[in-house]
């Protein structure tokens, strides 16, 4: 399945939230524009820290949240996301499901979800420490 394209509803799930409450697509919508980020398959602290400056920086225009399907463990995760101060929603998706429902094949990749929960933006195979790129995608597409 090819990314998903601009224009297209976004495909809204629940999933378990490494830094905080259940994480439910559903409950943005009419809200606030989301940026979903899939990570590589390793943790990459530089990224996280990146995407931690990002996120205190335009949080009150937009969320964003990673997914991940690769981790050494979910407590490890957990842990690893408090040291590093990063609060902002992060989900583990094992099975890849999201990555999926969003034809994510080659992480990196963005996708911004707009109010209405329409796809703004997608992005792949972005190098992870591309920070400029998620910025000029927020900057951009989120209104």
């Amino acid at each position: 399945m090819p990314l998903i394209q601009p224009g297209t509803p976004a495909p809204m799930f629940k999933s378990m939230n490494l830094t905080g409450p259940e994480i439910d697509l559903e409950k943005y919508k009419g809200q606030k524009p989301v940026v979903l980020m899939f990570s590589s398959t390793r943790i990459d602290p530089s990224q996280i820290a990146a995407v931690r400056d990002l996120w205190k920086k335009y949080r009150e225009k937009v969320e964003i949240i990673t997914v991940s399907f690769k981790l050494p463990s979910v407590s490890m995760a957990k842990t690893f996301m408090q040291q590093m101060g990063a609060k902002f929603p992060a989900t583990y998706d094992p099975a890849q499901n999201i990555y999926k429902m969003y034809g994510v094949e080659n992480p990196v990749a963005i996708v911004v979800i707009d109010r209405d929960g329409n796809v703004a933006f997608a992005a792949e195979a972005l190098d992870p420490k591309d920070v400029k790129t998620l910025e000029n995608a927020i900057l951009e597409h989120v209104k």
